[in-house]
């Protein structure tokens, strides 16, 4: 019985198969496509979004927007409203956000970025409320050749990669503001701990769990009128790391734990000063956790030639360090963080006054579509630690949109 089912089964098993054979192959009576016209040329496509897993890693905006052969194009930016409420001694030329209980536009940045070719990238970003320069202030203009993973050059304006709170993005930080010295110094027009944006040359890279970057720069703040000091600034940064530290702050991909160190100085010859600096990092991310420490030290020796006295009346030492953490808990149906930093700085160690301060801060942020879309609100507790006792507390909220 079994010898005469099993051509019958053989029957059944090939047929199905020599059906979609034949529907697979094209009709021999079928004209082929056709071809192009002559010359002709595709116009560009639009990148369709990436599919995604779930909800926490869409994209409201495809990256990149427009792709053409090599060449590709990704416009980005963000809006940041800020209300709150401030002590009446707060003044924003010393360092405070706020001088009155009010709103603020506190960052509109616009930009640009992408491959001009392959390994080449350009990066372009505009302040369009910049108040120094009236507005459309240019921040970010860099051209970026990088053959490998282990080395890349850089050209033009950006970041000096001194310390880690400075190259952090301010869209994608943890609390409303960097610590106290970056808004002192920048209110005050004093750059020691914080460089600000600066034209230069820098090239690094990563080999392994190591990466390098160093540096040459003008030395002080301003892209178009060149370098109007007597000698330049170099810079140097070194460290390792394991896993993706990724773009923000907060763990908001929940991920195992990762670690990044790094160790960073400077060599600024200013017109009328020699400024050396030094700093250490640390961060950490878990789960969820986030964990950022950073210790910074600067010195201005005035030198001989110098005839600018009222840039720089004596010798000069100044230190900052923070330490901050961060917690996403563990809710489905949002991303919300609570966070808190200390932060304490000494703008001339010489001398006891309103300088030295601490400053504590606590926020709580609810994240939407990752970063695109975030509140934070803010409380900080400021102290000087000597001198007048000052009323600058901030209460602050935050409503930011970024693309």
């Amino acid at each position: 019985m079994l010898r005469r089912l099993l051509p019958i089964l053989c029957l059944v098993l090939l047929v199905p198969t020599a059906t979609a054979q034949e529907a697979a192959e094209p009709k021999a009576d079928e004209p082929p496509p056709p071809p192009p016209p002559e010359g002709w040329q595709p116009a560009g496509e639009i990148v369709p979004p990436a599919p995604t897993a779930g909800a926490e890693s869409e994209r409201l905006i495809p990256s990149p927007m427009l792709r053409f052969g090599e060449f590709s194009l990704q416009a980005h930016g963000r809006i940041q409203v800020m209300a709150g409420l401030v002590g009446e001694d707060a003044r924003t030329d010393n360092g405070d956000v706020l001088s009155r209980d009010g709103f603020r536009i506190r960052r509109a940045r616009l930009g640009l970025s992408g491959e001009i070719m392959k390994n080449w990238e350009y990066a372009l970003e505009l302040d369009l409320i910049d108040e120094d320069n009236g507005g459309n202030a240019l921040i970010d203009a860099n051209i970026t050749w990088r053959p490998a993973r282990w080395a890349w050059v850089r050209a033009g304006a950006g970041k000096p990669s001194f310390s880690r709170t400075l190259i952090q993005s301010s869209g994608s930080m943890q609390f409303a503001e960097r610590p106290i010295w970056v808004n002192l110094e920048r209110a005050t027009n004093t750059h020691m701990l914080d460089l600000d944006h600066q034209v230069g040359l820098s090239a690094g890279g990563q080999v392994s769990l190591f990466f390098y970057e160093v540096g040459v720069f003008n030395g002080s703040p301003g892209f178009s009128k060149g370098d109007l000091n007597d000698g330049l600034l170099y810079l140097l940064r070194v460290g390792a790391g394991q896993g993706d530290m990724g773009k923000s702050e907060a763990d908001l991909d929940r991920g195992p734990f990762r670690w990044q160190a790094g160790i960073n100085g400077y060599l600024n010859h200013d017109a009328a000063a020699e400024y050396r600096a030094a700093g250490i990092d640390l961060s950490l991310k878990w789960n969820g956790l986030s964990f950022y420490a950073e210790a910074l030290w600067a010195k201005g020796i005035p030198n001989d030639r110098s005839e600018d006295v009222t840039t720089l009346l004596g010798e000069v030492e100044r230190w900052g360090m923070y330490a901050q953490s961060g917690y996403l808990l563990p809710f489905d149906f949002m991303d919300l963080e609570v966070a808190v930093r200390f932060a304490i700085m000494d703008d001339q160690v010489h001398i006891d006054d309103e300088g030295d301060i601490w400053e504590l801060t606590a926020g709580v942020n609810a994240y939407f579509w990752q970063e695109q879309v975030k509140l934070m609100i803010n409380y900080i507790l400021r102290e000087e630690m000597h001198g007048a006792d000052l009323s600058n507390d901030l209460v602050a909220a935050i409503l930011q949109v970024k693309f």
